[in-house]
């Protein structure tokens, strides 16, 4: 059944906003990897930093298909490499990183083969109890459909 849009996307805003750690899960040549990520986001798009030298790295090079997840939310959307913290384009960007992930910011966002990437979502979905029933909820994002499937 159609769901409100516009609520359960301000509910997934709400938990990108206040849980800044998600774990990132990249694919390519048949192996999968997961890691926790610091995060930001702007809205549903979803940014983080890391390095040329890291396979998260090589992985996304070759399959820019990724998910994230955080307890009972998971997000499938494609991640494009958008420079580095010094591209004068991110400096908002940089700024708002800097008040959320100081410490990871100061610890490698100036190195050399520093990149960010900008996620930007697909689907979202979302697994929630409703009056003790388990239910899926989810947002399709390019469509702005939200629906509630029962969970069996």
């Amino acid at each position: 059944m159609k769901i409100d849009y516009e609520k359960l996307k301000n509910e997934v805003i709400f938990n990108l906003e206040n849980n800044r750690t998600w774990v990132l899960s990249t694919a390519s040549d048949g192996n999968v990897s997961s890691r926790s990520m610091s995060i930001i986001n702007k809205g549903l798009d979803i940014y983080f930093q890391t390095n040329k030298c890291y396979i998260k790295y090589n992985q996304i090079t070759k399959n820019n298909n990724v998910a994230l997840c955080f307890n009972n939310i998971s997000i499938e959307g494609v991640a494009e490499e958008i420079g580095d913290w010094k591209d004068e384009k991110n400096k908002e960007l940089m700024e708002l990183y800097k008040s959320v992930h100081l410490s990871s910011f100061n610890a490698y966002g100036l190195l050399d083969g520093q990149v960010v990437y900008k996620v930007t979502p697909k689907k979202i979905k979302v697994w929630k109890y409703i009056n003790g029933n388990p239910i899926r909820q989810n947002l399709y994002v390019n469509e702005k459909i939200a629906e509630e499937l029962d969970f069996m």
